[in-house]
Order: C-alpha cells, then sequence, then structure tokens
C-alpha cells in the first residue's frame, strides 16, 4: 500500500536513476541484481543487438529480384536430420506458373502455351 501512496515519488525516482541508462544495460544489471527484467524489443531492435537471434543465425540476407537484399528470419527451431535454412527469396507473382502447371500438374506444355498466349496467368 505505501508504494501506491507513494506512486509519483517513486516514478520520479526511478525516471532518475533510469535515464542515465539504456535499456539493455538496464537489464542487464537488474538481472545481475537477481530481479527479473528484460527489454521490450521490436523487429529493428531485434535484428540490430538480440544476442541470443545472432548467436543462432536467426537472420539472413537474401537477394529478391524486385526488391534487393532483405532480411528474412530462418525458422524458430532446430532439426537435427533435416536443418531448415532459407535459401531463396519470396517468389515473385507468377515465377513458377509454369512449373506448377507443367510438371505438378501435368498440364501438356502445348495447353500451358495456349493459355499463356490467351493471358489466363495475367
Amino acid at each position: 500500500m505505501g508504494r501506491k501512496n507513494n506512486e509519483d515519488e517513486l516514478e520520479k525516482l526511478i525516471e532518475e536513476w533510469t535515464i542515465n541508462y539504456s535499456p539493455a544495460e538496464l537489464m542487464t544489471m537488474l538481472q545481475e541484481a537477481g530481479a527479473p527484467a528484460g527489454v521490450i524489443q521490436g523487429g529493428e531492435d531485434l535484428l540490430e543487438w538480440d544476442p541470443q537471434l545472432r548467436h543462432r543465425g536467426h537472420f539472413v540476407t537474401l537477394n529478391h529480384p524486385e526488391i534487393g537484399p532483405h532480411v528474412g528470419e530462418e525458422p524458430p527451431f532446430k532439426l537435427s536430420r533435416t536443418p531448415a535454412k532459407m535459401s531463396l527469396p519470396a517468389p515473385c507473382l507468377g515465377e513458377h506458373t509454369e512449373y506448377v502447371c507443367t510438371k505438378i500438374l501435368g498440364m501438356p506444355d502445348s495447353e500451358f502455351l495456349k493459355l499463356l498466349a490467351a493471358g489466363v496467368f495475367e
């Protein structure tokens, strides 16, 4: 109850102390003192300085044909027998249409070319 009654003064004291440190420094000091603490991070923060994600190689840069180098995220899990790795950027619209139609769906090349000429895939 005393803490709530002195909330404004307590917040002023905490602000005067914390303003001198970065969020990461505060987190480290509090954790070393035994207090559970963590920094609220956005995506840019995670990319720039999160040591655990950097150690795990979580972020990868892939070269996309339309937007150039682009940062992507590896899967958040690690598999020992079938490691998942991002090696290709997201496909462009229609990039795999011919492969899907002819190789996966078994469409004859002549039919695909006819549909392509008719603008079906646009």
